[in-house]
């Protein structure tokens, strides 16, 4: 009896047991299903996670700010020592001002960043860069604009619960439509800047606090729709910030206000190995430093575990399956004693014995396993196309649940399948090669 006697009848003998033999495969079907899915939904929300981190984060920049009561100073001369830092590619101090802004019928009130351009790797979505001068010319992200609200249209637009006539935005995520603030050409539009926490024209003004000069300002150019601080900010040289700053010292000064120690520092390294040796370094003197690939470092761990609790649900699945094909085999076995004390009486070797037994439990794995991933394919088409942001088993998926099902999980799930079918099998199979010819046979007999 060759190899494809053997499967040949090995599927007879399955055949014969039509109930029996479904139960078992339904068994590895809902094994080899419910590890597949466990494994692909761990996949699909790292992928999501990934790619969130790509569009939304910048993986070389570092954020850097003094450590709170130290005597670490940061300021110009800081900077020019983080340029010195082996793999740092740029770096630029942030100094943020007051802004009052006010643009025909609308205002804004917040504050300014006076960066070098050269470290911001801007993105634009019109215009373009403002020059290196002390023109006062805005950088305005994308976000930002709606910021600009009308204080006398009260309809309960905006956070100020100010109205607004609102242009629209179809080129961020999606093509979905966002409202962008004031319905205006921006490139051409003048604006006016006061360097002040609010309308200077209600606050009260002194000698000591004199009312801020007034700036003739434009817009330069408008960042690209992106998920990130840096649209939600106004941006201009720090050429112009330190003419602004000159010109207002003295109600600066009464505001805490000062260019001469930044507020924060960026740092890019020149790549993302790169990241953690500039990281020590910087800490190593003095400095708080942050960088997004810390938390994405700690993201990654979580989903590591995430991903182990998960397949440790699958395997427990597939354990059972296990025990429920052993017990389909042994049960086997009792009803055909006399048909293995035959085989024996023939001459039909022990190992033939004890291969047959061995294909029948592969061939219940390979059948439950191949018919479990068809529905693990299954699952994930229909899951998938929901388009609905849900949380499932813990995990945030902003477009239906989305589950990975690359080549390799496919092949592990079946060949997983198959050898908890072929180890089920070993005991049973020697069991069947224990038996006595003359026993088995009298024993199917009485």
């Amino acid at each position: 009896m060759n190899f494809f006697e053997l499967v040949r009848l090995a599927a007879v003998n399955l055949w014969r047991r039509p109930l029996r033999t479904f139960l078992t495969v339904l068994g590895v079907i809902i094994g080899t299903l419910c590890i597949t899915i466990m494994v692909a939904l761990g996949l699909g929300n790292l992928e999501q996670f990934n790619e969130s981190i790509m569009q939304n984060s910048n993986l070389t920049r570092i954020e850097v700010s003094a450590n709170y009561g130290s005597n670490v100073r940061l300021d110009q001369a800081a900077v020019d020592r983080f340029r010195q830092i082996p793999g740092v590619a740029s770096a630029t101090g942030v100094s943020n001002l007051p802004a009052y802004i006010t643009m025909g019928r609308y205002e804004y009130t917040g504050s300014i960043c006076a960066v070098d351009p050269a470290a911001m790797d801007f993105e634009f979505g019109q215009g373009k860069v403002f020059s290196q001068s002390d023109t006062l010319e805005f950088v305005i992200g994308s976000n930002a604009r709606e910021y600009f609200e009308d204080p006398r249209d009260r309809t309960g637009y905006g956070m100020y619960s100010y109205g607004v006539a609102v242009a629209v935005d179809t080129s961020a995520d999606g093509g979905e439509a966002a409202e962008i603030g004031p319905d205006v050409d921006w490139l051409e539009e003048s604006l006016t800047y006061y360097p002040s926490w609010g309308n200077f024209e209600e606050q009260e003004t002194t000698p000591e606090y004199p009312a801020p000069k007034s700036y003739r300002a434009s817009v330069s150019g408008i960042l690209a729709p992106a998920d990130n601080m840096e649209s939600y900010n106004i941006y201009i040289s720090q050429d112009a910030a330190r003419r602004i700053y000159n010109e207002n010292r003295r109600r600066l000064d009464a505001d805490s206000v000062s260019i001469d120690r930044y507020d924060q520092a960026y740092v890019n390294a020149a790549d993302v190995d790169a990241v953690q040796g500039i990281l020590d370094r910087l800490k190593e003197m003095g400095y708080q430093a942050y960088s997004d690939t810390e938390w994405i470092n700690q993201m990654q761990e979580e989903q590591q575990r995430q991903q182990s609790q998960l397949i440790a649900i699958g395997l427990i699945s597939l354990l059972v399956s296990a025990i429920g094909i052993a017990n389909t085999m042994l049960a086997s076995i009792l009803e055909r004693r006399r048909e293995i004390g035959v085989m024996k009486v023939i001459g039909l070797s022990v190992g033939r014995i004890n291969l047959m037994f061995l294909v029948e439990s592969a061939m219940i794995g390979l059948l439950g396993g191949l018919i479990g991933l068809g529905l693990s394919y299954a699952t994930a088409a229909v899951l998938g196309h929901t388009g609905e942001s849900v949380s499932f088993l813990g995990m945030y998926f902003d477009q239906g649940v989305r589950m990975a099902i690359p080549w390799w999980l496919s092949l592990g799930a079946v060949g997983i399948a198959v050898g908890v079918g072929l180890l089920s099998g070993i005991y049973p199979a020697w069991k069947a090669t224990r038996l006595s010819p003359l026993e088995a046979i009298r024993g199917a007999e009485s």
